[in-house]
């Protein structure tokens, strides 16, 4: 599992073994979510609607403005770690 980076107690991270499309995990304490980052903008990944983990809105908002402001590198870290997967 690769850690990208911090900010305001959020950890976003890559598992080495994850699937596409391109997304990171993000945690801060009990809270956990998935953010895509395959398009233009990070947006709330398909699925998460049923994660209890990821209800909480105001999280979830602010983890998903912490990776747009920072989508060059997560998806630069991204593609490393998808390449090292072939």
């Amino acid at each position: 599992m690769a850690e990208i980076f911090r900010i305001d107690g959020y950890r976003f991270y890559i598992p080495s073994n994850d699937h596409h499309p391109a997304h990171v995990h993000v945690r801060k304490g009990d809270f956990k979510t998935r953010i895509d980052i395959s398009g233009n903008e990070a947006v709330w990944m398909v699925g998460e609607e049923s994660n209890a983990l990821a209800q909480d809105k105001k999280l979830r908002k602010f983890a998903i403005k912490i990776a747009n402001r920072n989508l060059t590198e997560l998806k630069r870290r991204w593609e490393a770690i998808d390449y090292g997967r072939d």
